[in-house]
């Protein structure tokens, strides 16, 4: 009997691996933190397979992220694309996927663990047919090979899809209904236990205002996508004149945040309208969050975000008890109803600026919602979401 079958109810040695840098500033290496922890958590022995590569943050991964020492690191020595100053493009990018299979089976031979995860499908060959169960985790979707990667999901115990149409799309592509179960991302609550009031919280990020504050706390942009900062511009300028609302954006990187910066000032945006703070630890994204009036995740509508998107800041901002403006997108609608947010037409900037000023007829409302989304939040814990991948 496999260990899945009966649930993880004893503690197992859990071997996690991935392809990424480790630490990042991306929210993938965040993720995986955060996963690997809940595993700690839950009484789980962890190590962490991560390849060795050329890295420009100074801090060691348990710094960087705050991490369990629970979590064992092991630096595998792979092929580094990052070390050349011509990257080599996708032959670079399957030339480290097959240097660290070789790399990780060598360190999987040497050792035994009772459960496999990882979050990166190229590793699978390295991982399969050991004899071990196999969980991945799926964030995206191949655009070549499918049919090897369906073949691959199919020899996994189990495939976990961040939303409902990523597992739809799966099964039309072939893959076994009973491998598939869908789970989104999740928060770590314990930094939202006590935060700081909203006078305080303003102080502490560099501003005061008597507008109401339309925050967007996250990354900027995701693979160079758009995440609708543009729109949230735009929506402040349509209310400009009204003098009501005052933009707080939150995130990095600074080549984007000056991209931003040089678009509020063409629509005449002034520093009593927005304010850009650039990227911030995870450990003061609470206390962003807590300077908002409202928070908004305007995402566009492509392929990416209607289909396979589970945003971390999503969790984020149902645990900071502030009303939530969000595109409607079936990602979203995964976790969020009426009942728990506001919804805007995405990449409409006129229709987020109507949900803006719609709170302010509806503030009762809005703080039912935001109190309903709190609460909904408690099920999305890190140890609640990998209790439920482990059942």
């Amino acid at each position: 009997m496999s260990y899945l079958s009966g649930g993880y109810d004893i503690p197992i040695r859990i071997a996690y691996c991935t392809n990424v840098r480790l630490p990042s500033e991306r929210a993938h290496g965040h993720q995986i933190a955060q996963v690997c922890d809940a595993l700690v958590h839950l009484g789980h022995g962890v190590t962490l397979f991560a390849p060795c590569r050329r890295n420009l943050i100074q801090q060691n991964y348990h710094a960087y992220y705050g991490a369990e020492r629970g979590v064992e690191l092991r630096y595998l020595n792979a092929f580094d694309n990052n070390r050349y100053p011509m990257p080599l493009g996708l032959p670079g990018l399957y030339l480290a996927n097959a240097s660290l299979r070789r790399a990780l089976r060598r360190a999987l031979d040497s050792a035994r663990f009772d459960l496999l995860y990882t979050r990166s499908p190229g590793l699978l060959p390295a991982l399969l047919h050991r004899g071990t169960p196999v969980i991945l985790e799926l964030h995206q979707l191949p655009r070549l090979g499918r049919r090897s990667f369906v073949r691959n999901c199919n020899a996994c115990t189990r495939v976990i899809c961040l939303t409902s149409p990523m597992r739809d799309e799966l099964l039309q592509w072939g893959v076994d209904a009973s491998k598939l179960f869908v789970e989104g991302d999740a928060v770590d609550l314990r930094g939202f236990q006590r935060m700081p009031s909203t006078h305080e919280a303003r102080t502490n990020m560099g501003f005061q205002t008597n507008r109401i504050v339309v925050g967007y706390v996250g990354r900027l942009k995701t693979l160079g996508m758009e995440k609708g900062v543009s729109d949230l511009l735009h929506a402040l300028r349509i209310t400009k004149a009204e003098q009501t609302f005052f933009g707080l954006v939150v995130g990095g990187p600074n080549q984007d945040k000056k991209q931003y910066e040089e678009m509020a000032k063409v629509l005449k945006l002034t520093g009593d309208d927005v304010r850009f703070t650039g990227a911030v630890p995870a450990t003061t994204v609470p206390t962003a969050l807590a300077a908002c009036d409202v928070l908004v995740m305007p995402f566009p509508d492509i392929p990416h975000y209607r289909k396979y998107m589970s945003p971390l800041k999503m969790f984020e901002y149902m645990a900071s008890g502030k009303p939530i403006i969000t595109s409607d997108l079936p990602t979203v609608r995964d976790v969020l109803d009426e009942t728990t947010a506001f919804f805007c037409e995405p990449g409409n900037a006129h229709s987020l600026a109507s949900a803006l000023q719609h709170l302010l007829t509806a503030r009762a409302e809005a703080a039912q919602r935001a109190a309903r989304a709190r609460e909904l939040v408690q099920k999305h814990t890190w140890e609640k979401r990998m209790q439920r991948i482990l059942a």
